[in-house]
Protein backbone atom coordinates (compact mmCIF):
# COMPACT_ATOMS: atom_id res chain seq x y z
CA UNK A 1 0.00 0.00 0.00
CA UNK A 2 1.22 3.61 -1.19
CA UNK A 3 2.00 5.78 1.71
CA UNK A 4 0.76 8.96 1.61
CA UNK A 5 3.09 11.94 2.36
CA UNK A 6 1.98 15.22 4.75
CA UNK A 7 2.20 18.35 2.25
CA UNK A 8 3.77 20.36 5.06
CA UNK A 9 6.55 17.46 5.15
CA UNK A 10 7.14 18.22 1.14
CA UNK A 11 7.02 21.65 1.74
CA UNK A 12 8.97 22.76 4.41
CA UNK A 13 12.61 21.28 2.81
CA UNK A 14 11.85 23.42 -0.03
CA UNK A 15 11.18 26.82 1.75
CA UNK A 16 14.59 26.11 3.72
CA UNK A 17 16.42 25.41 0.57
CA UNK A 18 15.42 28.69 -0.89
CA UNK A 19 16.18 31.02 2.75
CA UNK A 20 19.82 29.09 2.24
CA UNK A 21 20.38 29.55 -1.34
CA UNK A 22 18.81 33.32 -0.86
CA UNK A 23 22.09 33.86 1.09
CA UNK A 24 24.46 33.05 -1.88
CA UNK A 25 23.39 36.06 -3.77
CA UNK A 26 25.62 39.37 -2.97
CA UNK A 27 23.77 42.32 -1.93
CA UNK A 28 24.51 45.74 -2.07
CA UNK A 29 23.62 48.89 0.03
CA UNK A 30 22.81 51.74 -2.56
CA UNK A 31 24.89 54.46 -1.32
CA UNK A 32 27.72 52.67 -0.96
CA UNK A 33 27.97 51.54 -4.58
CA UNK A 34 29.17 53.64 -7.71
CA UNK A 35 26.83 52.61 -10.47
CA UNK A 36 28.20 52.62 -13.70
CA UNK A 37 26.37 53.95 -16.56
CA UNK A 38 28.72 54.88 -19.78
CA UNK A 39 32.19 53.86 -20.63
CA UNK A 40 34.93 55.04 -22.64
CA UNK A 41 37.54 53.44 -24.39
CA UNK A 42 40.58 55.73 -26.17
CA UNK A 43 43.21 54.04 -27.95
CA UNK A 44 46.85 55.48 -27.42
CA UNK A 45 49.12 53.33 -29.10
CA UNK A 46 50.95 49.96 -27.84
CA UNK A 47 48.25 48.21 -26.44
CA UNK A 48 47.12 51.09 -23.94
CA UNK A 49 44.15 52.53 -24.11
CA UNK A 50 42.87 55.10 -21.68
CA UNK A 51 39.42 54.39 -20.12
CA UNK A 52 37.16 56.48 -18.75
CA UNK A 53 33.82 55.31 -16.74
CA UNK A 54 30.43 57.47 -15.37
CA UNK A 55 28.55 57.52 -12.73
CA UNK A 56 25.19 59.03 -11.35
CA UNK A 57 25.53 61.86 -8.80
CA UNK A 58 23.56 60.68 -5.80
CA UNK A 59 25.19 63.83 -3.51
CA UNK A 60 22.45 65.09 -1.26
CA UNK A 61 21.36 68.56 -1.78
CA UNK A 62 22.02 70.96 0.34
CA UNK A 63 20.44 74.50 1.02
CA UNK A 64 18.01 76.66 -1.43
CA UNK A 65 17.48 75.58 -4.88
CA UNK A 66 18.80 71.63 -3.85
CA UNK A 67 16.70 69.04 -5.80
CA UNK A 68 15.81 66.70 -2.93
CA UNK A 69 14.45 64.30 -5.81
CA UNK A 70 17.58 63.85 -7.98
CA UNK A 71 19.86 63.87 -4.69
CA UNK A 72 21.98 66.45 -6.81
CA UNK A 73 22.56 70.11 -5.37
CA UNK A 74 22.01 72.95 -6.88
CA UNK A 75 24.32 73.53 -9.68
CA UNK A 76 26.37 70.44 -9.01
CA UNK A 77 26.91 67.83 -11.48
CA UNK A 78 25.06 64.97 -13.04
CA UNK A 79 27.51 63.31 -13.09
CA UNK A 80 31.47 61.67 -11.83
CA UNK A 81 34.08 60.23 -13.51
CA UNK A 82 36.74 58.50 -13.76
CA UNK A 83 39.43 58.36 -16.35
CA UNK A 84 42.84 55.96 -15.99
CA UNK A 85 45.96 54.30 -18.47
CA UNK A 86 45.32 50.16 -18.65
CA UNK A 87 46.01 47.91 -21.48
CA UNK A 88 43.24 46.56 -23.67
CA UNK A 89 41.86 43.31 -22.50
CA UNK A 90 42.06 44.48 -18.45
CA UNK A 91 38.65 45.00 -17.20
CA UNK A 92 38.04 49.31 -15.93
CA UNK A 93 35.73 48.09 -13.62
CA UNK A 94 38.79 45.88 -11.71
CA UNK A 95 40.92 48.87 -12.47
CA UNK A 96 39.18 51.58 -10.50
CA UNK A 97 37.52 49.41 -8.32
CA UNK A 98 41.68 48.93 -7.01
CA UNK A 99 41.99 52.75 -6.51
CA UNK A 100 38.28 53.59 -5.12
CA UNK A 101 36.89 54.24 -1.97
CA UNK A 102 33.35 52.83 -3.45
CA UNK A 103 32.39 49.52 -5.01
CA UNK A 104 31.74 49.84 -8.38
CA UNK A 105 28.67 47.98 -9.73
CA UNK A 106 28.16 47.32 -14.30
CA UNK A 107 24.70 46.21 -14.27
CA UNK A 108 23.32 49.12 -15.11
CA UNK A 109 25.22 50.44 -17.79
CA UNK A 110 23.63 51.70 -20.64
CA UNK A 111 27.04 53.25 -23.45
CA UNK A 112 30.28 52.03 -24.24
CA UNK A 113 31.75 54.07 -26.52
CA UNK A 114 35.04 53.58 -28.56
CA UNK A 115 37.13 56.64 -30.36
CA UNK A 116 38.25 55.64 -34.13
CA UNK A 117 41.90 54.46 -33.14
CA UNK A 118 40.58 52.29 -30.41
CA UNK A 119 37.76 50.80 -33.66
CA UNK A 120 40.77 50.08 -35.54
CA UNK A 121 42.68 48.83 -33.50
CA UNK A 122 40.57 46.00 -33.58
CA UNK A 123 37.61 45.08 -30.22
CA UNK A 124 38.28 41.18 -30.46
CA UNK A 125 39.61 41.57 -26.80
CA UNK A 126 37.06 44.01 -25.96
CA UNK A 127 34.12 41.53 -27.62
CA UNK A 128 35.18 38.58 -26.14
CA UNK A 129 35.50 40.13 -22.14
CA UNK A 130 31.63 41.55 -22.95
CA UNK A 131 30.25 38.27 -24.16
CA UNK A 132 31.31 36.30 -20.98
CA UNK A 133 30.36 39.44 -18.90
CA UNK A 134 27.21 38.34 -17.12
CA UNK A 135 26.90 41.77 -15.59
CA UNK A 136 26.26 43.62 -18.82
CA UNK A 137 23.16 43.99 -20.22
CA UNK A 138 22.51 43.17 -23.57
CA UNK A 139 20.34 45.84 -24.91
CA UNK A 140 23.39 48.50 -24.34
CA UNK A 141 24.43 50.94 -27.06
CA UNK A 142 28.00 50.87 -28.49
CA UNK A 143 29.08 53.83 -30.75
CA UNK A 144 31.99 54.75 -32.42
CA UNK A 145 33.42 58.64 -31.86
CA UNK A 146 35.00 61.07 -33.98
CA UNK A 147 37.45 62.36 -31.39
CA UNK A 148 38.21 61.89 -28.13
CA UNK A 149 36.01 59.68 -25.57
CA UNK A 150 37.23 61.11 -22.00
CA UNK A 151 35.90 64.52 -23.67
CA UNK A 152 33.00 63.59 -24.60
CA UNK A 153 31.91 61.84 -21.20
CA UNK A 154 33.56 64.55 -19.09
CA UNK A 155 32.19 67.69 -20.74
CA UNK A 156 29.92 69.64 -18.74
CA UNK A 157 29.04 72.20 -21.57
CA UNK A 158 25.74 70.55 -23.34
CA UNK A 159 22.66 71.93 -23.52
CA UNK A 160 20.69 68.95 -22.14
CA UNK A 161 19.10 68.79 -18.68
CA UNK A 162 19.92 64.73 -18.01
CA UNK A 163 23.41 63.02 -17.90
CA UNK A 164 26.29 62.64 -20.86
CA UNK A 165 25.24 58.75 -21.38
CA UNK A 166 21.55 59.51 -20.92
CA UNK A 167 21.96 62.17 -23.98
CA UNK A 168 23.50 59.72 -26.47
CA UNK A 169 21.85 56.66 -25.51
CA UNK A 170 18.30 59.02 -26.09
CA UNK A 171 20.13 60.17 -29.60
CA UNK A 172 20.85 56.65 -30.53
CA UNK A 173 17.65 55.63 -29.56
CA UNK A 174 15.51 58.51 -30.96
CA UNK A 175 17.20 58.57 -34.52
CA UNK A 176 16.92 54.63 -34.92
CA UNK A 177 12.96 55.13 -34.66
CA UNK A 178 13.63 57.25 -37.95
CA UNK A 179 16.72 56.65 -40.50
CA UNK A 180 19.02 54.21 -38.27
CA UNK A 181 18.81 51.01 -38.16
CA UNK A 182 19.01 49.22 -34.96
CA UNK A 183 21.83 48.71 -33.46
CA UNK A 184 22.60 47.43 -29.12
CA UNK A 185 25.33 45.17 -27.90
CA UNK A 186 23.18 42.17 -28.69
CA UNK A 187 22.83 42.59 -32.41
CA UNK A 188 26.66 43.57 -32.37
CA UNK A 189 27.77 40.38 -31.44
CA UNK A 190 25.10 38.35 -33.34
CA UNK A 191 26.60 39.85 -36.39
CA UNK A 192 30.20 39.55 -35.27
CA UNK A 193 29.61 35.99 -34.42
CA UNK A 194 27.41 35.22 -36.95
CA UNK A 195 28.55 33.73 -40.69
CA UNK A 196 28.54 35.58 -43.53
CA UNK A 197 27.74 39.31 -42.27
CA UNK A 198 29.67 41.85 -40.50
CA UNK A 199 28.55 44.37 -37.82
CA UNK A 200 28.05 47.81 -37.31
CA UNK A 201 27.32 50.90 -34.69
CA UNK A 202 26.24 54.73 -35.10
CA UNK A 203 29.67 57.01 -35.77
CA UNK A 204 28.51 60.12 -33.20
CA UNK A 205 30.76 63.29 -32.54
CA UNK A 206 31.05 66.62 -30.25
CA UNK A 207 29.60 69.47 -32.20
CA UNK A 208 30.38 72.74 -30.04
CA UNK A 209 27.47 72.27 -27.03
CA UNK A 210 26.03 69.22 -28.62
CA UNK A 211 26.87 65.77 -29.81
CA UNK A 212 25.39 64.23 -33.54
CA UNK A 213 25.33 61.23 -35.57
CA UNK A 214 27.84 61.11 -38.83
CA UNK A 215 26.47 58.10 -39.82
CA UNK A 216 27.20 54.56 -39.49
CA UNK A 217 30.87 53.24 -38.40
CA UNK A 218 31.36 49.29 -40.55
CA UNK A 219 33.59 47.03 -39.18
CA UNK A 220 35.46 43.88 -40.45
CA UNK A 221 34.61 41.10 -37.99
CA UNK A 222 35.98 43.14 -35.30
CA UNK A 223 38.11 45.91 -36.90
CA UNK A 224 36.52 49.48 -38.33
CA UNK A 225 37.61 49.79 -41.75
CA UNK A 226 34.66 52.37 -43.30
CA UNK A 227 31.86 54.22 -42.65
CA UNK A 228 28.60 55.55 -44.58
CA UNK A 229 27.95 59.29 -44.12
CA UNK A 230 23.89 60.51 -42.51
CA UNK A 231 22.74 60.79 -46.19
CA UNK A 232 22.82 56.95 -46.90
CA UNK A 233 21.49 55.68 -43.73
CA UNK A 234 18.35 56.14 -44.85
CA UNK A 235 19.36 53.53 -48.16
CA UNK A 236 20.88 51.25 -45.54
CA UNK A 237 18.09 50.76 -43.88
CA UNK A 238 15.95 50.42 -46.31
CA UNK A 239 18.02 47.57 -47.33
CA UNK A 240 18.13 45.71 -43.94
CA UNK A 241 15.01 45.96 -42.35
CA UNK A 242 11.42 46.80 -42.39
CA UNK A 243 10.79 50.67 -41.04
CA UNK A 244 8.94 54.18 -40.80
CA UNK A 245 9.13 57.17 -40.23
CA UNK A 246 12.56 57.99 -42.24
CA UNK A 247 13.32 60.63 -44.56
CA UNK A 248 15.13 60.64 -47.82
CA UNK A 249 15.99 63.81 -49.57
CA UNK A 250 16.29 63.88 -53.15
CA UNK A 251 18.12 66.60 -55.23
CA UNK A 252 16.63 66.64 -59.00
CA UNK A 253 17.55 69.80 -59.83
CA UNK A 254 20.46 72.27 -58.81
CA UNK A 255 19.55 73.70 -55.87
CA UNK A 256 15.98 72.09 -56.03
CA UNK A 257 14.69 69.50 -53.25
CA UNK A 258 12.39 66.97 -52.22
CA UNK A 259 12.05 65.33 -49.15
CA UNK A 260 10.24 62.16 -48.88
CA UNK A 261 9.17 60.75 -45.29
CA UNK A 262 8.26 56.86 -45.12
CA UNK A 263 4.71 55.44 -43.97
CA UNK A 264 6.01 52.19 -44.63
CA UNK A 265 9.29 50.21 -46.78
CA UNK A 266 9.26 46.48 -47.07
CA UNK A 267 12.42 44.96 -48.16
CA UNK A 268 12.13 41.19 -49.60
CA UNK A 269 15.32 39.02 -50.81
CA UNK A 270 15.52 36.90 -53.37
CA UNK A 271 19.03 34.95 -55.07
CA UNK A 272 19.61 33.09 -58.07
CA UNK A 273 23.10 30.47 -58.90
CA UNK A 274 23.82 31.25 -55.68
CA UNK A 275 26.90 29.00 -55.96
CA UNK A 276 27.91 30.13 -58.81
CA UNK A 277 31.36 32.53 -58.99
CA UNK A 278 28.99 35.60 -59.43
CA UNK A 279 25.81 35.41 -57.72
CA UNK A 280 22.57 37.25 -58.72
CA UNK A 281 20.93 38.61 -55.44
CA UNK A 282 17.53 40.38 -56.33
CA UNK A 283 16.11 43.13 -53.47
CA UNK A 284 12.64 44.84 -53.68
CA UNK A 285 11.19 47.30 -51.73
CA UNK A 286 8.26 48.70 -51.78
CA UNK A 287 8.19 52.33 -50.11
CA UNK A 288 4.89 54.12 -49.41
CA UNK A 289 5.80 58.20 -48.41
CA UNK A 290 4.25 61.79 -47.92
CA UNK A 291 6.03 64.78 -49.26
CA UNK A 292 7.65 66.39 -46.02
CA UNK A 293 9.07 69.52 -48.03
CA UNK A 294 10.05 70.34 -51.16
CA UNK A 295 10.82 73.29 -53.36
CA UNK A 296 7.71 75.77 -54.25
CA UNK A 297 5.85 73.86 -57.39
CA UNK A 298 7.88 71.23 -57.41
CA UNK A 299 4.82 68.53 -57.08
CA UNK A 300 1.14 68.54 -57.20
CA UNK A 301 -1.11 65.51 -57.43
CA UNK A 302 -1.01 65.81 -61.07
CA UNK A 303 3.02 65.29 -61.17
CA UNK A 304 3.17 62.96 -57.94
CA UNK A 305 3.08 60.10 -60.10
CA UNK A 306 6.15 61.36 -62.07
CA UNK A 307 7.96 62.65 -58.90
CA UNK A 308 7.32 59.11 -57.34
CA UNK A 309 9.60 58.05 -60.61
CA UNK A 310 12.21 59.97 -59.83
CA UNK A 311 12.40 59.40 -56.18
CA UNK A 312 12.48 55.07 -57.75
CA UNK A 313 15.05 56.30 -60.00
CA UNK A 314 17.61 57.90 -57.19
CA UNK A 315 16.81 54.90 -54.63
CA UNK A 316 17.64 52.27 -57.00
CA UNK A 317 20.71 54.15 -58.42
CA UNK A 318 22.18 55.04 -54.73
CA UNK A 319 21.04 51.53 -52.97
CA UNK A 320 23.21 49.80 -56.01
CA UNK A 321 26.31 52.14 -55.33
CA UNK A 322 26.10 51.42 -51.60
CA UNK A 323 26.36 47.45 -51.96
CA UNK A 324 28.98 47.82 -54.53
CA UNK A 325 31.03 49.85 -52.23
CA UNK A 326 30.77 47.61 -49.51
CA UNK A 327 31.80 44.46 -52.18
CA UNK A 328 34.99 46.73 -52.34
CA UNK A 329 35.45 47.08 -49.13
CA UNK A 330 34.89 43.16 -48.61
CA UNK A 331 32.11 43.81 -46.03
CA UNK A 332 28.78 42.96 -45.59
CA UNK A 333 26.64 44.52 -43.11
CA UNK A 334 24.05 44.22 -44.99
CA UNK A 335 24.13 40.21 -44.73
CA UNK A 336 23.80 39.79 -48.11
CA UNK A 337 25.56 36.61 -47.65
CA UNK A 338 23.30 35.06 -45.12
CA UNK A 339 20.63 35.54 -47.38
CA UNK A 340 22.73 33.95 -50.38
CA UNK A 341 22.73 31.11 -48.00
CA UNK A 342 19.08 31.11 -47.11
CA UNK A 343 18.24 30.01 -50.93
CA UNK A 344 20.88 27.84 -52.03
CA UNK A 345 20.93 24.28 -51.63
CA UNK A 346 24.46 22.95 -50.54
CA UNK A 347 25.69 26.64 -49.90
CA UNK A 348 29.46 26.44 -50.70
CA UNK A 349 29.97 28.76 -47.53
CA UNK A 350 33.97 28.18 -47.75
CA UNK A 351 34.45 30.24 -51.03
CA UNK A 352 31.73 33.31 -49.86
CA UNK A 353 34.69 35.61 -49.04
CA UNK A 354 36.04 35.29 -52.67
CA UNK A 355 32.51 35.49 -54.47
CA UNK A 356 30.81 38.34 -53.12
CA UNK A 357 32.48 41.24 -54.55
CA UNK A 358 31.39 39.28 -57.84
CA UNK A 359 28.29 38.69 -57.09
CA UNK A 360 25.66 40.89 -58.97
CA UNK A 361 23.35 42.94 -57.05
CA UNK A 362 19.95 43.65 -58.80
CA UNK A 363 17.22 46.44 -56.90
CA UNK A 364 13.94 47.48 -57.97
CA UNK A 365 12.32 49.92 -55.80
CA UNK A 366 8.60 50.83 -56.09
CA UNK A 367 7.26 54.70 -54.53
CA UNK A 368 4.03 55.27 -53.85
CA UNK A 369 3.50 58.84 -52.87
CA UNK A 370 0.30 59.15 -50.87
CA UNK A 371 0.29 62.41 -49.98
CA UNK A 372 2.19 65.86 -51.29
CA UNK A 373 1.18 68.03 -48.41
CA UNK A 374 0.10 70.40 -51.03
CA UNK A 375 -2.94 72.40 -52.03
CA UNK A 376 -3.99 72.91 -55.73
Amino acid sequence: MRKKHNSTQILIPIFCSLFFLSGCVPTYIFDDIMIIEGIGYDYIGNGKIIGTITTPNFVQGTGSGGSQSTGVPANGPMVRTLSAKTYDGKSLIDKFQAEGQMGLQGGKTRLMIYNKAMAKHGLLRQLSFRNRDPDLPRDMNLAVVEGNCREILTSNDYQAQMSVTQYIQNLIQDNSRQNYPETDLAKFLYAYYGAYMDPFMPLIRKQGDHLELRGLAIFKKDRYVMSIPNKKVFLFKMLFQKFNQGVYDMQYAHGKHIALRNVHTAISYYVRNGNSATPDIYAKVKVIGQVRQATPKAISKRTSQSVAKLFEKSLTYNAKALVHQFQKKGVDPLQLGDQVRSFTYHFDGASWPDRYPNAHFHCQVSVNIQQTGISN
